[in-house]
């Protein structure tokens, strides 16, 4: 960890990481101590958190696309893709996480109307088991403090934004569904999680925490709320 650097910033990089593997493998997962050391050289190296997520974002589509089945038991298997990402983006052969905290603004400005549109779709639409009425009014929440985020405020902030926005939205919507619909949410978040009697408790809380946010965004068509999928 850099001279000013804090024990919480070093905490968030390592979460998006830790976050964004736990979304595309699909289940939850415990990083060893080899896949922590790799986070870590990857902050220690100045590779940009956005530019890993693409990278095990890219490096789960292209394993889709090739019909790969198995789960991926390790962050390593990313790393030959965040490697070669930071190589391109280092040399300007494809579009940098640097370069994307550097959008224009008006382009991340779109990207965030883009969001509160899908927003507005979503809650023009509740689904079986969700009160109406608070399902639309989380939502309006969640779109008033997109429509509240500065476009030109920096990729990496938005980002950190965008994902408080939506752990905020979550807290909301647990209450806004019926008891049944609440139910089958935790026991699919229980069941993801499987055996975690070895895991610490605040890694637990945080994979619970990720798995109920995706969850509830698949039994509740709403959107991701980043700024890459927008």
């Amino acid at each position: 960890m850099a001279a000013d650097e804090t024990p919480d910033e070093e905490t968030a990089y390592a979460t998006r990481v830790e976050d964004a593997f736990i979304a595309e493998r699909g289940t939850p997962f415990l990083l060893s101590p080899k896949d922590w050391m790799l986070i870590q050289g990857w902050r220690a190296a100045g590779v940009p958190v956005d530019t890993v997520v693409r990278a095990v974002r890219e490096a789960f589509e292209r394993r889709r696309a090739r019909g790969a089945a198995g789960k991926i038991n390790s962050l390593s298997y990313c790393q030959g893709a965040v490697e070669e990402r930071w190589e391109m983006e280092r040399r300007g052969l494809a579009g940098s996480g640097e370069g994307s905290r550097d959008l224009p603004a008006e382009e991340t400005a779109r990207r965030l109307a883009r969001l509160r549109e899908a927003l507005a779709s979503s809650a023009n639409a509740a689904p079986e088991g969700v009160d109406p009425e608070r399902f639309q009014k989380a939502l309006a929440k969640a779109s008033e403090k997109l429509a509240s985020l500065d476009p030109a405020g920096g990729f990496e902030t938005l980002e950190e934004k965008l994902h408080a926005a939506e752990s905020s939205l979550a807290r909301a919507l647990l209450p806004a569904i019926d008891e049944p619909s609440r139910a089958a949410v935790e026991e699919a978040v229980s069941s993801a999680l499987g055996d975690v009697s070895a895991a610490r408790e605040e890694v637990v809380a945080r994979m619970r925490r990720a798995l109920t946010r995706r969850e509830l965004r698949r039994r509740l068509g709403l959107p991701p709320l980043t700024l890459f999928d927008a």
